[in-house]
């Protein structure tokens, strides 16, 4: 039976057509959660745990509480305390800015689509310094320092603070933390939240003040600048845990400084024996220089580089070397602000997910194969009309493809 090509052509175009439209409206997989987390690729975070994951550690977030049933930190919170007066523990957060925290410093991927900590080894301390989404006073940030110290963390995380210069109450709980050998992180401050300058208490002496980055390691828009800031660390579209065992975006500087607090974290469990001022002039004396040379406004020594600062061979020191060095803000204190938090699940950050990557590429696969048998059928049907087209003159159908005598010539080596 012969095959009409000419009519087999809108045909075969037609179905192409209603594959490549199929192809292209598959919708795209979801994204895994740990996918959303540049930050984690940015900071080769994979690699550092090779190298550790912060296992004997407690660092402590002195915060709004932490939702200890979250499943990505279940089992990696301990009872901690309350220091505002209230009776109970820390395991209960109605903000949500304190659980997030503690999930970028620790959280475990435990969860079916969960995401990764910093320091998912580590444990986590937490002290809740206010009640509900209320503000929190400088005395109950002091005492909760306290607790945290006197509670066995050898990092505290402070991610709640204020304009201007630290209370006097805070000052002392501070140098009672540095007195102690623990690393005391903070945040730098937000331009959103109105502030202008380095925020209390990352700017007592002593303390890691923390300023945020964007993709790409360029200095977020949306941080403060001072002459007190330390190191910088990515702030902007952090994704990991919420309230309600849900999972949303941090977009402050409070993100940056749990990213800090977690790589200190992976310092204090690698290298047991050095101390509080060795553990932060590892982390300074490893950041990656940016902006003008040397210490800046922006950068501080430089952005945080925790392969390097587990791996450099880094000379020791006898004092904290952030003491003496930073100025101090002046100013009138003023209720405490927390970055803001967005706890919408599953958003997109932007430009395709692995996962998108892979259907395209499956659609592009497709569509080549699809293009290949084309050109098949369309070789093959020339090649039967013109079989079909010498029967008609006369020619015998087994002399069309009949060998040639000798068989076919030998192609030289």
């Amino acid at each position: 039976m012969s095959v009409n090509v000419g009519v087999l052509r809108p045909v075969a175009a037609g179905l192409l057509a209603v594959l490549l439209t199929a192809a292209a409206a598959q919708p795209a997989a979801a994204a895994p959660q740990r996918a959303e987390q540049w930050y984690l690729d940015e900071l080769r975070i994979d690699q550092a745990h090779k190298l550790s994951t912060g296992r004997g550690v407690i660092v402590a977030v002195v915060d709004s509480g932490v939702d200890a049933t979250h499943p990505d930190i279940r089992g990696q919170v301990l009872p901690g305390g309350r220091s505002y007066g209230a009776s109970g523990d820390g395991r209960a957060d109605e903000d949500g800015h304190g659980t997030h925290m503690a999930g970028i410093i620790a959280a475990t991927n435990a969860a079916a689509d969960g995401v990764d900590g910093i320091a998912p080894g580590a444990r986590i301390l937490p002290i809740k310094i206010k009640k509900g989404k209320a503000p929190s006073s400088d005395r109950a940030q002091a005492q909760g320092i306290r607790m945290a110290v006197d509670g066995g963390a050898t990092v505290i995380n402070l991610a709640v603070g204020r304009p201007g210069a630290a209370s006097p109450e805070e000052e002392q709980a501070i140098a009672y933390a540095l007195e102690r050998d623990v690393v005391v992180v903070a945040s730098a401050g937000n331009t959103a939240m109105g502030e202008s300058a380095v925020i209390s208490p990352a700017n007592v002496p002593g303390v890691i003040a923390v300023t945020g980055t964007t993709r790409g390691g360029v200095f977020w828009s949306g941080s403060v600048q001072g002459p007190e800031s330390v190191v910088s660390a990515p702030g902007d579209g952090i994704l990991n845990i919420g309230p309600e065992h849900g999972y949303g975006w941090g977009d402050g500087t409070s993100d940056s400084a749990a990213i800090v607090s977690g790589i200190a974290a992976l310092i204090r469990s690698k290298y047991p024996d050095l101390d509080a001022a060795n553990v932060i002039n590892r982390i300074i004396r490893t950041a990656r220089d940016a902006g003008p040379a040397g210490r800046d406004p922006q950068y501080g020594f430089g952005r945080i580089d925790p392969v390097a600062a587990l791996t450099a061979d880094v000379p020791t020191v006898s004092k904290n070397p952030l003491l003496g060095t930073a100025a101090s803000a002046g100013g009138t204190a003023q209720p405490a602000v927390a970055d803001t938090f967005d706890v919408t699940k599953y958003g997109d950050q932007g430009g395709p997910t692995d996962q998108q990557v892979v259907v395209i590429a499956a659609g592009i696969g497709l569509v080549l194969v699809i293009l290949l048998a084309l050109a098949i059928f369309l070789i093959w049907g020339r090649r039967r009309r013109s079989r079909e087209a010498a029967v008609q003159a006369g020619a015998r159908d087994e002399l069309l493809d009949k060998v040639p005598s000798g068989g076919y010539p030998q192609q030289p080596r």
